[in-house]
């Protein structure tokens, strides 16, 4: 009977599971006639926080209960999203540093970069790309 129950909750939670391992891999994208034609997890992950700028690209991110942005601040900025809230909220009250703009939703993150010189986006993988934006990094699926 406790098998039983197991099982079950195994086979209701298991397609979600393979679901959340396929999103869990993100693109960043940028316009085609931005300079950028590749970056790598560090130079993101100073650019998203901060530390040092990619000539005048302005980072776009995702607004916070995004899962893009949830796999974007682990798996590339290394940083949980309570970490990285407490970061600006200590840079904003010393006035050092700007955080990056935030969208929305991604379809609002490809329309700002299409429309904004020099800015770069974090997107899902798989999400519909328009001819007017490249990808410049693409974080590793998760096996």
């Amino acid at each position: 009977m406790r098998l039983l129950r197991y099982l079950t909750v195994i086979l209701i939670l298991l397609p979600g599971w393979v679901v959340a391992q396929q999103e869990e891999h993100i693109v960043v994208i940028t316009k085609v006639d931005t300079p950028l034609d590749e970056v790598n997890k560090t130079m993101l992950r100073n650019l998203y926080m901060g530390n040092i700028g990619l000539g005048d690209i302005t980072p776009i991110a995702l607004s916070p209960g995004e899962l893009a942005r949830s796999i974007f601040n682990v798996r590339v900025v290394g940083l949980t999203e309570s970490r990285i809230q407490a970061y600006w909220a200590q840079m904003r009250f010393s006035g050092r540093k700007q955080r990056p703009v935030e969208a929305i939703n991604p379809q609002e993150a490809i329309l700002m970069v299409e429309s904004t010189a020099n800015t770069v986006a974090y997107v899902p993988a798989g999400t519909p790309l328009p001819d007017s934006v490249k990808v410049i990094f693409e974080s590793k699926p998760i096996p």
